[in-house]
């Protein structure tokens, strides 16, 4: 379940925060759980129903109408209207490339969010994110679609990613996890992911992005002494450099530190048998099992 701050659901949903305090006060639809910080923390459902709410509210219904009904009679009503027309996956894969196409960024924000909201973030990624993005790599490489259209799509799924993970980072100690892709990566979606999930399960994920040179994540390490270090790296077309980065890694950072790697060049490599430190992750199960092994 996502845990989220009043700043990121004002994002999400686009629902003012000021307009948010007032609904909370005066109608009492949903009461955030305060932190130890006195940050309000709304949950997923919270999130679905403040977007029923807007969609109701653009449709001519009032929210006073709408609040007299009840919290519970509005959800059983929100849960029935979006059970018959829930498009199948694969109709949304594809509205979301024909609107990338176009480089419609607000509908792009838009639809990205209500299914940040009301999918389940597996899911959501597995299902809808990672098909899209093949999609559009299929399609530029087609010469289909611009360069444009899959860089637009990159961002607005990267930010919300990270706007979901600086919402539900924990407030209480918690093992830190550091996250990156070493110099000359740049495919973060499943790094980001892995993040996420980790932090769902009460890790505070410190992501420090794509390209990053080696130097940097020593640094970051010793810095934040992570109690894991997790790489993402996708399969590269020259088997000598790639193993030359993974040697310096593997000497430098994982014999310091737990460390485990995934991505493509895990998946196809056959040439991991002189990698002595590195924990070796092919899915994203076994990544979320390193720190059994590591700690």
């Amino acid at each position: 379940m996502g845990i989220y701050r009043m700043k990121a659901v004002s994002q999400m949903t686009g629902i003012r925060s000021e307009l948010l305090r007032v609904w909370e006060r005066r109608y009492g639809l949903f009461k955030p759980q305060r932190a130890g910080n006195r940050y309000r923390e709304f949950d997923d459902e919270d999130v679905r129903l403040l977007f029923y709410l807007r969609e109701q509210i653009e449709a001519g219904r009032s929210i006073g109408e709408l609040a007299s009904e009840g919290r519970e009679a509005l959800l059983r009503r929100m849960t029935m209207a979006a059970e018959p027309d829930a498009p199948p996956v694969p109709d949304v894969v594809d509205e979301l490339l024909q609107t990338a196409r176009q480089l419609d960024k607000r509908q792009l924000d838009v639809r990205l969010a209500e299914l940040v909201a009301c999918t389940p973030f597996l899911a959501l990624t597995t299902s809808v994110l990672t098909p899209l993005m093949h999609g559009l790599g299929d399609a530029w490489a087609r010469e289909e679609v611009s360069i444009a259209s899959v860089q637009l799509m990159t961002e607005l799924i990267r930010a919300r990613f990270l706007a979901m993970l600086h919402a539900t980072a924990p407030s209480q100690a918690a093992p830190v996890l550091l996250c990156a892709c070493p110099a000359g990566e740049f495919h973060e979606l499943g790094l980001l992911t892995f993040a996420y999930t980790m932090q769902q399960a009460g890790w505070h994920a410190y992501y420090l992005g794509s390209n990053l040179p080696l130097p940097a994540l020593r640094e970051g390490c010793e810095r934040v002494q992570p109690a894991l270090v997790a790489l993402s790296m996708t399969y590269g077309p020259d088997p000598v450099g790639y193993m030359e980065t993974l040697h310096q890694i593997d000497s430098g950072i994982a014999a310091l530190y737990p460390t485990c790697i995934g991505g493509q060049v895990v998946e196809r490599s056959s040439h991991l048998e002189s990698i002595s430190h590195l924990q070796i992750c092919r899915t994203l199960a076994e990544a979320q099992q390193a720190p059994i092994h590591t700690i």
